[in-house]
């Protein structure tokens, strides 16, 4: 094998890459993926800064505000 060529992972039964013989497993990205996606994450993230925002505004005027 060249070090040009592709390496071919040996699959188990199961479909699971085989991490023998010096080859690294390979996994899909679905299979790889740490996380969650989906679930509404990036409008739970929006929502919460945006109350800490306001939260901050508030006791901003409330203690620091002078007239």
């Amino acid at each position: 094998m060249s070090a040009d060529e592709p390496r071919t992972p040996q699959r188990q039964s199961d479909g699971r890459a085989n991490a023998s013989a010096g080859n690294t497993p390979v996994k899909s990205t679905t299979e790889a993926r740490q996380g969650v996606t989906g679930h509404n994450v990036r409008y739970i993230l929006a929502i919460s800064v945006l109350a800490v925002i306001v939260a901050f505004a508030v006791v901003y005027g409330y203690y620091f505000h002078t007239l």
